[in-house]
């Protein structure tokens, strides 16, 4: 008898690569944020992101889509980053990783909160009690 083997999701495996890479980006942002201000890191951060932009736009050619909805939404993301990276090392150079980090990492819980409200997404009773918790964990970390 064969047993059915399950894949792996590939979705996984794009998130457990976002958090090798985020993981390694908030410990050199705390080491740069040390040296540098706030102002600098998030300049520096831009013009480190354009090798990165600049691979993926060979990689599709120079063709980007023109729908007028990713163009805005994906602008207004780029701006509101840059504004939360901002604060980000300005946390950074007055509190240690170890605390800043894991309360600014809550921001899933502003991004679900939007989805419930405005996206008219559903929560069960299991994920609002997580969402609980992750707002009290800010309190906790912050002691």
């Amino acid at each position: 008898m064969q047993t059915e083997r399950r894949q792996f999701p590939i979705w996984l495996w794009y998130a457990l690569l976002c958090i090798f890479w985020w993981g390694l980006w908030g410990f050199l942002s705390k080491i740069g944020s040390v040296a540098a201000s706030p102002l600098q890191m998030q300049i520096l951060f831009t013009l480190g992101m354009l090798p990165v932009a600049i691979a993926m736009l060979l990689q599709m050619r120079g063709k980007l889509d023109r729908n007028a909805g990713g163009i805005v939404y994906g602008l207004l993301s780029g701006i509101v980053t840059g504004l939360g990276t901002l604060g980000y090392y300005a946390a950074l150079r007055d509190q240690d990783a170890s605390v800043v980090t894991p309360v600014t990492g809550l921001f899933p819980v502003l991004t679900v909160l939007l989805a419930f409200v405005v996206l008219r997404e559903r929560l069960n009773k299991v994920q609002m009690g997580g969402m609980l918790l992750a707002l009290a964990s800010i309190v906790i970390l912050s002691i």
